[in-house]
């Protein structure tokens, strides 16, 4: 294959891997912060309710991501992936069709599994497409569907929301799906030709693949304290992505920004995971990991701080801009502290960071329920995140390390 040929076969992969990721992503798995509160509204359903069914689309993500693990080598992956897809667009639009809770559990839960399905299957066949030059640092185009996903969800909801109602909202935002959906077809079939490493460690890395570390990325890290991290980011960080904008539009003065700032969070996250590989390069993985966390605990209890319209943009840019960061440098970094075991500390990490996830939105919305608010919640929220970077700072000073092979990024 020439040189022309493996270009337009690497932009048609990522693509439909930005595609894919709007739809399962930034739609499937996140347009229900923008859409809770006018569910609560119409519907009369309180903060618990609003926890269990966010956390039944955290459960289903988690098995997902679990099962597509062990999706045996020779099946079509394609295929699977445009199952996935399909299934994202349906459970999104079925909401609409109904106002029982057990029905939104189900149907959350089942978009949790497929998009699992698509960011693991999407991830996998982009970087296959990308390393057949070298090129797989271009994966950050790649994740910048997230958080697209997300802007454009939140841009249609607020210009649109009043109109549409929530059951309009969910039935527009599946058709947006539904029009990008033969964009994501465009996927090719490229067989791999390395050594396969999470998508989400390929995402800004140099020419080194994760099963070829430099000696220095030998250097001993607990992987325990990484892996409890990274349960206090999937436990601290959901509190903000399940309720950020139900915050808001609760905050006197600020009702009018609610969906606004999930556009922010998009706008923000888009960028994020170029910028973090920028950073890491620079700093290694495990400080650049410190700071996110940082960031992140910092812009959760700003509203707490302050009701003003500065702190809730602060709020929403601190979060969408390093969620998906500390995704990529946690996985980057475990790939660097177990090189030959990869797969398996990142399985764990996943399983780690599910659970925190689940336990995240129903441990908010019953602290929150009968009018309590999210004051609790959202410290506690930061405290965990904070947490998370203590742990992280510990391992490293107990390790007589601040980084782990700075120059050169695996």
């Amino acid at each position: 294959m020439n040189s022309r040929a493996q270009q337009q076969t690497q932009n048609r992969a990522l693509l439909a891997g930005v595609c894919s990721l709007i739809i399962a992503m930034g739609i499937g798995r996140f347009a229900y912060t923008p859409l809770l509160p006018a569910m609560q509204r119409a519907i009369g359903f309180g903060n618990e309710m609003a926890g269990l069914i966010a956390s039944a689309n955290y459960l289903g993500y988690l098995i997902g991501a679990i099962a597509s693990t062990v999706i045996p080598a020779q099946m079509d992956k394609r295929g699977l992936l445009r199952i996935c897809l399909v299934a994202s667009v349906i459970s999104t639009g079925a909401i609409a069709w109904s106002d029982a809770s057990m029905t939104w559990l189900a149907l959350r839960f089942a978009s949790g599994i497929a998009s699992a399905g698509v960011f693991v299957i999407a991830g996998t066949l982009v970087t296959q497409a990308l390393q057949t030059t070298g090129q797989e640092a271009r994966m950050g185009v790649h994740f910048a569907g997230v958080g697209t996903g997300i802007a454009l969800s939140g841009l249609l909801l607020a210009q649109a929301g009043e109109h549409l109602g929530w059951r309009g909202g969910w039935m527009a935002l599946a058709l947006l799906s539904l029009v990008l959906l033969p964009l994501c077809w465009t996927v090719p079939k490229t067989p791999a030709t390395k050594a396969q490493a999470s998508p989400a460690v390929k995402a800004g890395t140099g020419a080194m693949s994760a099963s070829t570390p430099s000696p220095r990325a030998a250097l001993a890290f607990p992987m325990s304290l990484l892996i409890l991290a990274y349960f206090c980011e999937g436990l601290g960080y959901i509190v903000s992505g399940t309720f950020l904008v139900a915050i808001i539009k609760t905050t006197p003065g600020l009702s009018a920004f609610g969906e606004y700032a999930w556009v922010a969070v998009g706008l923000a996250a888009a960028p994020s995971a170029l910028a973090w590989s920028a950073v890491m390069k620079k700093t290694g993985p495990l400080k650049a990991l410190i700071a996110a966390h940082l960031i992140q605990a910092a812009g959760i209890v700003l509203p707490v701080l302050s009701g003003s319209l500065a702190a809730a943009l602060g709020a929403a840019l601190s979060f969408g801009g390093t969620f998906v960061g500390i995704t990529l440098l946690s996985f980057n970094l475990a790939a660097r502290i177990a090189p030959a075991q990869s797969g398996r500390v990142i399985g764990l990490l996943t399983i780690a960071f599910g659970l925190g996830q689940i336990l995240g939105p129903v441990a908010a919305g019953f602290i929150a329920g009968e009018g309590r608010g999210f004051d609790v919640p959202l410290l506690a929220a930061g405290a965990a995140v904070a947490l998370g970077a203590a742990l992280l700072l510990f391992g490293a000073l107990k390790q007589g390390q601040t980084t782990i092979d700075t120059a050169e990024p695996c």
